[in-house]
């Protein structure tokens, strides 16, 4: 398993982390990146199954990594969360027009993000047995 998470901010970087291991991920599947354009390089040459990104950075744009990930890799739209500190609503219709449509809202929520995360996880790790 191969998870994304793209946050300018340390700390929810972290948090995402933390939340992931309670969920039963292991350190080495996550892979955590400050700057938009360093994880869609990881992405294209590592490949990923569930990302997790903040709506609002520095460079490149929230917006901007999603669109760009999901014109490269569509079956992510899925598998993708974007975390946001706040809810604009201008900015959410921008995020759901180019194909993400999962969000949460931070801070995080440990029984929020079991609910919706897990069944990914799970999801996950059966393909992964189906494919050997």
């Amino acid at each position: 398993m191969k998870i994304i998470i793209l946050d300018d901010s340390l700390t929810v970087r972290m948090t995402v982390e933390a939340l992931l291991e309670d969920l039963g991920v292991h350190e080495e599947e996550v892979f955590s990146f400050e700057e938009g354009a360093e994880a869609l390089m990881h992405i294209e040459e590592h490949g990923a199954e569930l990302v997790f990104t903040d709506m609002h950075m520095p460079g490149l744009s929230g917006y901007d990594f999603v669109k760009r990930l999901l014109h490269v890799r569509p079956e992510l739209s899925s598998s993708l969360f974007v975390i946001s500190g706040e809810e604009e609503k201008g900015a959410v219709f921008k995020m759901k027009e180019v194909g993400a449509y999962r969000f949460m809202k931070k801070p995080l929520n440990l029984e929020y993000f079991k609910h919706f995360v897990l069944p990914e996880i799970a999801r996950i790790r059966v393909k992964e047995k189906q494919n050997g």
